[in-house]
């Protein structure tokens, strides 16, 4: 597998995080790569995100989310999919850049979704047909049968 650097951008473009993960595939306009979280343990929503639990990350040249698929470290079990809403990821040879655009949705493994960041989403500074696509990018995602 090639390593490949994943930079995240608020939605101005200014990186806000950048990580290494390795490419799992590759198809047209679509990037899955795997990585491993690097922060101290936290709490969030109901999930424990742990140092070294693996990401399972889809990002699209021409869709306006991403989706990360988040895996126990040590059994391997999927703990929820969280899916950034964001402009359509600038994908090159060594790169992923997206923009996020703070609207997101997280889906634990007995199918429940939850939105998140809404106020923030909605104070952002976007075009109306940004925002319009932003929120078509959350339909989605929200028909998607997300499964074990």
């Amino acid at each position: 597998m090639s390593t490949i650097t994943i930079i995240k951008q608020d939605h101005k473009g200014s990186e806000t995080w950048r990580y290494s993960g390795s490419v799992i595939s590759r198809q047209v306009n679509q990037v899955k790569i795997e990585a491993y979280f690097d922060r101290e343990d936290f709490e969030f929503e109901g999930i424990t995100l742990k140092l070294g639990d693996r990401f399972i990350e889809t990002y699209f040249g021409d869709r306006w989310y991403n989706i990360f698929e988040i895996h126990e470290q040590s059994s391997n079990k999927i703990k929820c999919w969280y899916c950034n809403i964001s402009y359509p990821a600038v994908i090159t040879g060594n790169s992923i850049t997206y923009r996020d655009l703070a609207l997101d949705l997280l889906v634990y493994p007995d199918g429940k979704q939850k939105i998140l960041d809404q106020d923030e989403f909605a104070s952002l500074p976007l075009s109306p047909e940004d925002q319009q696509s932003a929120l078509k990018g959350l339909t989605q995602l929200q028909r998607i049968q997300f499964a074990q």
